[in-house]
């Protein structure tokens, strides 16, 4: 009898948590480069106009070759094909490529899988986007399991959104793509243990790997204010408040300002300087960042 994905799952995790930390350490770096020259082999093909899966022009569809890149949408790609897609690559498969897609564009400003953006009640919601295309992901905690009461619904799955020109093609209710078995594994091992296994996508990174609290501080030291434009990733924000009983000198945050223009930093990253202040940054998504598309529930599918 084949054993359940999710016991499979189950096993994985435990079989990771009994290896020693040099053994997973290596596992990670031997992973990593494979993804390198994988995400090589991807430019090398999609700076010529070809997608390095199926080695087809992208601008190509045959209904004989499922392949991620339709959602390029070549001439002649229609919204039921995408579970022919689905059918030969699971959720992380086209998902790491449309993030390949879009960091072709700007790095990380085009993947929006914050979990503060989205509605904050799914296991996974990310939105990404490129030129005129638009794709987003959701999963609830009720299509992972499957809808019990629904013969199309019952398995694994999750829903998906696709816009051109802003215009819907395919929208979240349209149906029902089911998880491949391989990604019920590593769900299910990610669910198991999420202190030890975490899903990364390798030169696919989005706003939640360098917006975080770890990240802040380098990107307030490093951020330009130059790049306070329509594209700009962060937004930083700069509080002062003057200690109980004391004054915030202007003529001091004056030079602070002055200073800052001068060596071409954000004031942020000099606000240390203010006596008799406590001060509080606050870095955010700027309006270069594509907004989530959250998915709400209906009653009959989530």
């Amino acid at each position: 009898m084949t054993k359940d994905p999710r016991a499979k799952g189950k096993d994985f995790a435990k079989f990771l948590e009994s290896l020693p930390e040099e053994t997973l350490a290596h596992g990670n770096e031997v992973n990593f480069r494979a993804a390198e020259a994988e995400h090589q082999h991807f430019l090398e093909h999609f700076g010529k106009g070809h997608c390095y899966l199926c080695k087809k022009p992208l601008a190509s569809f045959s209904k004989k070759s499922p392949c991620p890149h339709w959602l390029l949408k070549p001439k002649g790609f229609k919204k039921n094909d995408l579970l022919l897609i689905a059918q030969h690559y699971g959720y992380y498969q086209i998902q790491s490529f449309l993030r390949w897609v879009a960091n072709q564009e700007g790095f990380a400003r085009n993947i929006n899988d914050l979990p503060d953006e989205g509605t904050g009640t799914k296991l996974f919601e990310v939105t990404i986007k490129y030129k005129n295309l638009e794709w987003a992901f959701s999963c609830a905690e009720s299509d992972y399991q499957g809808h019990a009461t629904s013969q199309h619904a019952k398995h694994q799955h999750y829903h998906f959104q696709m816009r051109l020109d802003r215009k819907q093609f395919i929208n979240y209710g349209d149906f029902h793509v089911p998880f491949s078995e391989i990604d019920v594994i590593n769900i299910e091992a990610m669910r198991a243990r999420p202190d030890k296994i975490k899903q990364r996508f390798s030169f696919g990174e989005g706003m939640n790997d360098v917006l975080n609290d770890s990240t802040v501080e380098h990107i307030v030291n490093a951020t330009l204010p130059g790049d306070a434009t329509e594209e700009a990733p962060f937004k930083i924000d700069t509080f002062a408040m003057a200690e109980e009983g004391k004054t915030i000198s202007g003529d001091v945050l004056y030079e602070i300002i002055q200073e800052a223009k001068a060596k071409n930093i954000t004031v942020a990253s000099l606000m240390h300087k203010l006596p008799n202040a406590r001060t509080r940054v606050i870095v955010t998504p700027g309006p270069g960042v594509v907004e989530q598309a959250p998915r709400s529930g209906r009653k009959k599918d989530a």
